[in-house]
This record gives C-alpha cells, structure tokens and sequence, in this order.
C-alpha cells in the first residue's frame, strides 16, 4: 500500500506569517512603507489564492489576521508621512501582527466551538481541523516570541545601554526568525506525527454491506470489538472431506483458547478484499496459490465481545502434509466436531458458521465423487 500524508501543509498555519517575514526582510532593502505594502499586497494575493478551491478549503486564520494588521499598518504609514522608527520597525511589525493570535490563543474555546459547527456539514470535518491547528499555531508563535522578549528583557539589564549591534540584532534579525522558527516548528511537528500515523495499522470500519465509511486503529479493535463494524476474513482449511482446526486465543488473550479455524485476520485499511485475502494467505500458507480459495459467504455478527463483517472461504488442499507445521492442529470429522458442538470447545465463530460449512463440504464431496 501506499502511504499517504495524514496531515498535509495546508494544517501548518504559521504560514499565514510569510507576509510579514516578507515584509520585514524587504524593510532591510526597501523604503519600509514600500515593504509593508508589498507584505500587505502579498497576504492578500494569498489569502484570495487559498479560497480558490472550496472543496479542499481549510480557512487560513492566521494568513487573514496577518493579512489585516499589515493593511493597518499600511494606512497608517500613508497617513503618518513621518513615521519611520527605523530602529524598531520590524519589532513593532511583530508585536502588531502577534495581537491577532493572542487573542485567539485566549478565547481559544469560543473559537474551537464556533469553527466546528459550521452551517455546511460537510466541512465541519475540515473547520474543526483548521481550527485546532490554528490555535497550535498560535501557541507556539507565542512561545517563541516570548521568548524574543525575555531575551530583549534580559540583555537590558545586564548591557544597559545595548550597543548598535546587539539592537540591530534584537530588533531587525530576531523578529523574523521568530515567525521563521514557528513555520519551521509547526512543519517538523506535522512531519511527525505523518510518520508516527503511517506506521500505525488501520482498520476499515464498514456498514454490513461490506462499504467502507471510515478508519479505526488497528490496536483499538482490542478494546472495542462492538463499537463498530470491522471486515474479518476467515479460510476453512479442508482436506479429504475433513475440517483442519486448531486452538486458537483469538483477540481475548485472557480467554482460554478454544478450538477455531485455521486462518483469521483483519483487513488492512486501503486493500480491497482480493489483496487483503492473498495477504492474510500468504501469511499462513505461503506455497498455496490464491486460486484455490473459494469465497462461500459473508455474515454479520454482533454481541458483547464483537462486531465484524466475516468474509467465509474455503481452501481444499488435496495434499494435507501443508498441514503438519501446525502442531498444535489437526483434521477432524464433521461427526466430531457435531458431537462437541455447544461445550464451549469450539469459538463462537465457528459454532455460528458450522451448519453452513458442513452443507458446503458435503456438496463439495458428493460433487468430487460424483
């Protein structure tokens, strides 16, 4: 299979802080009244660009708070034709552009709440997603320029009056590496836990016909066998007219083993039943072709301890010598496994499915004879 990205950039929010690195850096080169309206210019052309595709549209907050302090702090630099703190202009570009998420940060809750209900059900999905990493995104700039203030705090105090160099430093060099660290940080952490998820095991959660309406945990199937519908195949392995079983724990490791099948497993999230059956196959019985499996039945079951979609083959092995790695199994007669029928030897699974088996091993051998 595939990997695929769990989460992808557009969750990095902290990239609605380009304008402002922009501008900052322009400021250096460039009359700072042409650098901030550049910077201004840019966020808008970013902003109209995300909105652009509105299935895949995920509100980038910060990109439109951004955006609005740096139109703000235009204007005022057209109506204050004198205004040019050179010595702190990026350092005042920061402080304003970092009102907007402290806010945020603040009423984070009253945000989170009015960004996951959103009219279009739809997309609630991707507002509740956005929203979350906006404020993430909100939490580490903070972070990070709290950081650039206690580092100005402390160099006050023990270099009072700070030297050219160390202003240049704190004022011009340190604001946008603030936001640069923030991208950067918000960027390694979504390439993280895309690692951490595609190294996790998915199961398919499935209505019972069979269709795939989401994705579960694999390891989460353990403690909750009945809160949804997971696909399980299941191969009967016959030989000469007899049924190859085994002890098996199932999923219950503090269940006693009871009698089972020889071949059970899950599918993987991502692989249709064909792929999923060769590889659970292959698994158990590596020299045994695919062919030969024969698909009987699919059946729902739902009680206490489980909730699945069990997918029943059959696999006829003329020659059961295939059988003897499994030591701990062995062929039985359908009349023994009638006669222990309803002793609690054999697995739930496989009392429910027997009747129909034995039908299908009878007419398999009545055909063979015939």
């Amino acid at each position: 299979m595939i990997q695929q990205k769990v989460l992808s950039s557009k969750f990095n929010m902290s990239l609605g802080f380009v304008p402002v690195i922009l501008s900052i850096l322009l400021s250096e080169l460039i009359a700072q009244d042409i650098a901030i309206c550049i910077g201004a210019g840019t966020g808008v052309l970013l902003s109209l660009h995300s909105m652009r595709n509105k299935k895949t549209y995920i509100p980038p907050i910060l990109l439109y708070c951004t955006t609005g302090m740096l139109l703000l702090l235009s204007v005022m630099t057209l109506i204050l034709n004198n205004y040019h703190p050179y010595m702190s202009f990026p350092f005042v570009q920061e402080i304003c552009v970092l009102i907007p998420p402290f806010i945020l940060y603040h009423q984070r809750n009253s945000f989170l709440k009015r960004q996951t209900s959103p009219t279009q059900s739809c997309c609630k999905r991707r507002f509740a997603q956005g929203a979350e990493a906006t404020i993430v995104s909100a939490r580490v700039v903070l972070i990070m320029s709290l950081l650039h203030l206690l580092i100005i705090l402390c160099s006050i105090l023990l270099s009072h009056p700070l030297g050219d160099t160390t202003c240049y430093i704190l004022f011009h060099i340190a604001p946008p590496l603030v936001f640069i660290a923030s991208i950067l940080f918000n960027q390694f952490g979504i390439s993280y836990f895309n690692t951490v998820m595609n190294q996790m095991q998915f199961v398919p959660i499935v209505n019972i016909k069979g269709e795939v309406i989401g994705k579960a945990i694999a390891s989460e199937t353990v403690g909750r066998k009945n809160a949804y519908i997971y696909p399980v195949v299941r191969i009967a392995v016959v030989s000469h007219g007899m049924l190859f079983l085994r002890p098996r724990s199932g999923y219950n490791p503090k269940k006693r083993e009871k009698t089972d099948l020889l071949i059970e497993d899950y599918l993987i999230y991502g692989e249709n039943l064909q792929e999923g059956v060769q590889r659970i196959l292959r698994h158990t019985l590596p020299t045994v072709a695919p062919e030969e499996l024969c698909f009987n039945f699919m059946h729902h079951v739902k009680n206490k301890s489980t909730n699945r979609l069990v997918y029943l083959f059959t696999l006829d092995l003329k020659d059961d010598s295939l059988l003897q790695n499994f030591a701990n199994g062995k062929l039985w007669t359908l009349r023994q496994i009638e006669h222990n029928l309803g002793k609690g030897f054999f697995s739930d699974s496989l009392e429910l499915e027997f009747e129909q088996l034995k039908t299908i091993i009878y007419t398999r051998e009545k055909y063979k004879e015939s």
